[in-house]
């Protein structure tokens, strides 16, 4: 028993920490906001390490199975260390009028969540880890309770969201009544011995449906925009990293093991909805003045590029065989850097000018230049242009359509990013050639940048940069995390 706790230390370092730091806030009249940011690096960090020693024990099945500590789970599980402490140090100077230690509570509470939803292998484990991840970010998306757009976004986003964890629960509950087991093993083992197939498609239509409203797949993706745009932007930043690599990490594991004998059919729903989430994505991105609303919608296409990475099968002569699971690790990386950077920038214009029009971004380069060259990293990125890290993550995507035929897809890809370019570089124009419409804001002298939040961008941008020219570690590290051991 003690072993296997040994396993979950990183979970339960970090739910201990969002408790401990619930402790201080209750008992403490200061509002000691960087003691709770170090609090959490140094606690992320001791998890992170102790994550990197169970990468030397091998896939082990803990807890009778329900959960899988894998590469596959260490990966996922580094990325969510790192991203939290990266949205809390943009937030610990700029929320003046929130709560800081109640928003770093919460938001460790989710990160437990996703880590525990990234190593689930059982029905009842994913139902617990995906609540424990949801119900944590709906709240952080009304921390501004002051704020009315928030309240309203996080009214909906939990309303749409509650709908969308009962239809999941519904296809986790079909499921185990037609194979009469929790475990994702012993499910793939009642498919290939064969149950009715009607109902079989129908549970994973349920499942898939579920979440697919956590990615933000077309057309599932109604909740985004505005949760992304009533949230408070570090959290935007967060919910649109966090939960979404979360449960495209889960669907890897539905797809590679508990419905992996229902490939050839699957398959083709997927690449579906890739193609309309990336189509559908783009083309809605293009309408938006809002730059917090774009970045949603641009999130929803990328949720697209992902699921088409994913959906890649290579034939063998045992049949189709998932063959794309790497690029969810190697592209989701890369995601990471340049979405977070993305929304620190957004972030910093919004606390200067009030707003997050594209109209707000005049001038930025004008008075502060490394945020809008930082910008412009990221907006390229984005976009998919060399030798940032965005091109490799899709060519790596692209790469694996086409090995496996699906020359098509990586044509929709393509073209889709194609499309991005458009809304992207408007953001970097504004940036860069016009100039503010107020004289006396375009007279003033640049405005100093937040160290804090100044960190983040600089982290963020040289990752997003290094990423783009030193590739192949990654690369050899995704692949290594995705063996069948792995899933």
């Amino acid at each position: 028993m003690m072993e296997e706790l040994k396993l979950l230390l990183p979970e339960i370092i970090v739910s201990v920490t969002a408790m401990a730091i619930l402790l201080v806030w209750a008992f403490s009249r200061r509002d000691n906001r960087w003691m709770v940011v170090m609090l959490v690096v140094a606690a992320n960090m001791v998890a992170a390490a102790l994550n990197l020693a169970a990468m030397n024990d091998g896939p082990l099945a803990i807890f009778d199975g329900q959960v899988t500590v894998d590469h596959f789970t260490v990966f996922f599980r580094f990325l969510f260390l790192l991203v939290t402490p990266l949205v809390l140090i943009m937030a610990v100077d700029q929320l003046e009028k929130v709560p800081f230690a109640g928003l770093a509570a919460v938001m460790l509470f989710s990160a437990t969540g996703m880590m525990l939803v990234v190593g689930a292998t059982d029905l009842i484990t994913i139902l617990i880890a995906v609540e424990l991840m949801s119900i944590p970010v709906y709240v952080l998306t009304a921390f501004t309770r002051t704020r009315k757009r928030s309240g309203e976004a996080a009214v909906k986003y939990f309303v749409l969201g509650a709908f969308a964890t009962a239809i999941f629960a519904y296809g986790v509950a079909w499921t185990f009544g037609i194979t009469g087991s929790t475990s994702l093993t012993g499910i793939a083992d009642a498919l290939a011995a064969g149950t009715d197939e009607a109902a079989t498609y129908f549970a994973f239509g349920l499942v898939l449906v579920g979440l697919g409203f956590k990615v933000a797949l077309v057309p599932f993706h109604a909740w985004t925009p505005d949760a992304y745009e009533g949230a408070p932007t570090p959290v935007t930043a967060f919910m649109s990293v966090g939960p979404k690599l979360a449960a495209l990490a889960l669907l890897v594991r539905f797809l590679g093991v508990a419905f992996e004998p229902l490939i050839e059919n699957v398959q083709i729903l997927l690449l579906v909805l890739a193609a309309a989430t990336m189509i559908g994505g783009n083309l809605i991105a293009v309408a938006q003045t809002n730059v917090k609303r774009m970045l949603a919608y641009s999130s929803i296409a990328h949720s697209g590029y992902m699921l088409a990475g994913i959906a890649t099968a290579t034939s063998t002569t045992s049949g189709l065989v998932y063959s794309g699971f790497h690029t969810l690790l190697f592209y989701g990386v890369m995601y990471t850097f340049m979405n977070v950077g993305a929304f620190a920038v957004v972030f910093l214009v919004e606390r200067r000018t009030g707003s997050v029009e594209l109209s707000a971004f005049k001038g930025l380069a004008r008075r502060n230049l490394m945020p809008a060259l930082m910008l412009a990293a990221f907006m390229l990125s984005l976009t998919g242009v060399p030798p940032l890290a965005g091109f490799f993550g899709k060519l790596i995507i692209i790469q694996a359509l086409v090995l496996a035929d699906l020359n098509w897809l990586a044509v929709v890809l393509v073209l889709a990013s194609v499309v991005s370019a458009y809304y992207y570089l408007r953001v970097i124009v504004h940036a860069f050639m016009l100039d503010e419409e107020d004289e006396e804001a375009a007279a003033r002298p640049s405005d100093s940048i937040p160290d804090s939040l100044g960190t983040v961008i600089l982290v963020t941008g040289v990752a997003t940069l290094a990423l783009g020219i030193f590739t192949n570690w990654l690369y050899q590290l995704s692949v290594d995390g995705v063996g069948l051991a792995a899933l």
